[in-house]
């Protein structure tokens, strides 16, 4: 299964988060193998001019190759374990890819949410918070690396 980070955003140049970000994907993706998985590959979507949500998911719609998960603020809280079994679970079903998208300034457009969780995709919250787009990209990184640790037998995750 091949694992996407797709953010509706124009790449930042300077961004200081961006060296985080990237290297806890180049971690994630030394990960990956071992645990039949492919990437993650980082991929930015220019935004819609306007903030458009319904153009933004249909830009989206094009780029996932398989299920997604949704970063929403209205989305269902989970542990790093939890996300670890999410994935591992995704790849034991046979989904070709999974992609964690981040959405534009406005959010996802309503019906693209509700589209992407009848298609047995899923809306994940880094808490009630809304999160700058740099910083939620950052903390997702982490979160790969940490599940894809979890699943590897890694000692970086030292929670329950």
């Amino acid at each position: 299964m091949r694992l996407q980070l797709l953010a509706i955003a124009r790449e930042q140049k300077r961004d200081p988060l961006d060296e985080a970000a990237k290297e806890y994907l180049k971690r994630a993706a030394g990960a990956a193998p071992q645990l039949g998985l492919k990437g993650p590959e980082e991929r930015f979507i220019a935004p819609a001019k306007g903030n458009d949500p319904a153009r933004e998911a249909e830009t989206l719609r094009q780029a996932i190759a398989g299920q997604a998960v949704l970063l929403d603020e209205r989305g269902k809280q989970m542990s790093s374990p939890e996300i670890a079994r999410m994935i591992a679970a995704k790849r034991d079903a046979g989904v070709p890819a999974l992609a964690f998208c981040i959405g534009g300034a406005d959010g996802f457009d309503p019906a693209f949410r509700d589209e992407i969780l009848r298609a047995g995709g899923q809306a994940l919250a880094f808490g009630r918070a809304v999160w700058p787009h740099a910083l939620c990209r950052t903390m997702l990184a982490e979160q790969l690396y940490r599940a894809l640790a979890i699943l590897g037998g890694h000692p970086y995750h030292r929670g329950q």
